[in-house]
């Protein structure tokens, strides 16, 4: 087929108004797309003469190169070595105008060779403030939790005519935009800021159509003088790495294991995890790929060494596992010694196994696709999804945190969590967390302890005689007065655990209730504790809670009562660090687990608490 002919093919392209757009680090010559074109038709399978190719054509103001051909791609659902494929069309568009590119893709992508070369992300800001304008309405919005709390909830997408009109903004700070759709009066846009993907709903485009309107997208991604929506700005704004002052230093880094998980199972463009044998590639099945999740699903320790660029990376045990550097514009895994991860690989699972020539090792996709969390000594920052956040919101000098911590002075003299039990004992040890509860903490007419079997927290408090009626959810813990964020991991735990049963109601209520007639047993020993420590008779304990549950103002809380942490310490930590004092490691972690279990209390409706020492 003649260079004219495949000119002429690209006039039955009809593409949606689709595209990532990138920075351009370096000139695109004929050549590099020369190049680029030659390989992408040599590293498919059984490729077919170009339908259309055209390099570096001027049109509407800006230059574009394009391919389309067509190649055999396995069958999905046909394992391997049935032989059966598919034979697909994929094509690329590649338009450049000033310094951006837009890409418009489908079964075809550039190489990683051509991205490193010439291609960079453009920057969240940028996208919002061609997409997410002043004028903006938002229709649907993507929202990651800047918590690394793997019990909180993770992300959560919102949808409405008006989502400005629809949702409340007390807790938009902690969340980051990862994708909108947005009404304009030039259209319907939606936007993913961390991979610089740019859509319009619109029909189909021919050619002239395509590079033109990826050319009025340049426009506005250039014009720094646009104004971004007000609605966008409440939650967490992007920062810059280099404007992060000496004094404020990496603390923690963990791998972002759910995106991984999605990205194997549930992405569009999934990825498969192999291994070499015997000489031939192989693919991890479900089993395996579950024992690198687990092992990648923890918190590491980041240590500065001197005269080191790099910053190690440590794992609970307290040895050199790794290790990040900051470039100027991100920061990079360097390596991740697991014994897990030695000779794992990552391939396209559009090909078959074995057939991707651009595999790489586990860590260097991880690396390169920004699967990782980085925390910092300054709480406000968070490094999520390859781009830096700041919530100025979720510290607040430290107040707004402040506010969620309860002094209970006879905390301070506590000594178990239970005590100790024998026959015929009707009340908690005194010196216990639990006799604390009993005693001090809990102020409802109803009180019933849950603790073992189905629990749901140690104790349940439900006031309903007050208006507006409360529900309380107690989880009592007992330690060593220390800042360690290790001795709130059950409580978090079992406390988010159990966020869905505040509602009280449904038909696990009449087990619940049968639950409680008996005497409270443990250690093999049953004494005369009532379940049902306060409210009366089971028939009005029943009514009682029922008509609470049902209170259409009931008002929900959940409270960690610990021993182990004073209010005055944690105050003491957010002085220092607003003096200029960089917090403690253990303090940045602890700060996190507690600000992720009072998310997830908000996204319910509830409010948590943590009750402690003076």
């Amino acid at each position: 087929m003649t260079s004219a002919k495949l000119a002429g093919m690209i006039d039955q392209l009809r593409t949606a108004r689709g595209a990532h757009f990138f920075a351009r680090t370096s000139r695109i010559t004929k050549m590099a797309i020369h190049t680029l074109f030659a390989d992408l038709l040599s590293e498919a399978s059984n490729p077919s003469r170009p339908v259309f190719k055209i390099e570096r054509e001027q049109r509407a103001g800006a230059r574009f190169s394009a391919l389309c051909f067509a190649y055999d791609r396995p069958v999905a659902f046909l394992a391997e070595a049935s032989g059966k494929v598919d034979r697909i069309h994929g094509f690329l568009l590649l338009v450049e105008k000033d310094t951006t590119v837009a890409l418009l893709k489908t079964g075809l992508d550039v190489t990683a060779a051509f991205r490193k070369a010439h291609l960079a992300p453009l920057g969240r800001k940028r996208i919002e403030q061609a997409i997410a304008r002043h004028d903006a309405v938002f229709e649907k919005l993507s929202l990651r939790n800047m918590t690394t709390s793997k019990l909180a909830l993770r992300a959560k997408t919102l949808e409405a005519r008006d989502l400005e009109n629809a949702i409340a903004a007390s807790s938009a700070g902690r969340f980051i935009p990862q994708g909108y759709r947005v009404r304009r009066d030039d259209g319907s846009y939606s936007a993913t800021p961390s991979t610089g993907r740019i859509a319009l709903r619109s029909d189909r485009a021919d050619l002239d159509a395509a590079v033109a309107w990826a050319s009025e997208i340049v426009d506005l991604l250039d014009d720094k003088a646009a104004l971004s929506s007000a609605f966008i700005t409440r939650f967490a704004r992007p920062a810059e790495l280099d404007q992060i002052d000496d004094r404020t230093v990496p603390t923690f880094f963990a791998v972002d294991t759910m995106a991984l998980a999605e990205a194997l199972w549930e992405a569009e463009e999934k990825v498969r995890l192999v291994r070499e044998e015997n000489g031939a590639w192989r693919e991890l099945d479900r089993a395996q790929v579950e024992t690198i999740l687990t092992d990648l699903d923890q918190t590491f320790n980041i240590m500065s060494v001197d005269g080191d660029a790099d910053r190690q990376l440590r794992d609970e045990t307290g040895a050199v596992t790794g290790s990040i550097r900051f470039n100027k514009a991100r920061i990079a895994l360097r390596r991740l010694d697991r014994p897990s991860l030695s000779g794992i690989f990552v391939e396209d699972a559009v090909l078959g196994v074995g057939q991707d020539s651009e595999r790489q090792p586990l860590v260097r996709h991880l690396d390169a696709e920004d699967m990782f969390t980085v925390l910092f000594s300054d709480l406000a920052l968070a490094y999520i999804d390859g781009a830096l956040f700041r919530d100025e919101a979720l510290v607040g000098g430290g107040d707004a945190f402040m506010r969620h911590l309860q002094a209970e002075p006879a905390l301070a003299a506590a000594a178990s969590e239970k005590g100790d039990f024998a026959a015929g004992q009707t009340q908690f040890t005194p010196g216990s967390v639990f006799r604390v509860v009993v005693d001090t903490v809990a102020k409802e007419d109803v009180l019933l302890c849950d603790d073992l079997g189905d629990e749901w927290a140690d104790f349940i408090g439900v006031a309903s005689a007050a208006s507006p009626a409360t529900i309380s959810f107690y989880h009592a813990k007992h330690g060593r007065l220390s800042m360690s964020a290790s001795a709130f991991h059950d409580a978090v735990g079992q406390a988010i655990k159990n966020l869905g049963r505040l509602s009280l109601s449904g038909d696990m209520m009449a087990a619940k209730h049968t639950g409680w007639d008996s005497s409270y047993k443990n250690d093999n020993v049953t004494t005369a504790i009532a379940k049902r420590i306060r409210g009366g008779t089971r028939a009005e304990v029943e009514g009682k809670v029922a008509a609470a549950a049902a209170a259409p103002d009931v008002q929900r809380r959940v409270l960690i009562v610990t021993s182990s942490l004073s209010r005055a310490e944690v105050q003491a930590a957010f002085d220092a660090t607003a003096a200029g004092s960089a917090p403690r490691s253990s303090f940045v972690q602890l700060y996190w687990l507690l600000t992720g279990f009072f998310s997830a209390c908000a996204e319910i409706g509830a409010v948590g608490f943590v009750v402690c020492r003076p």
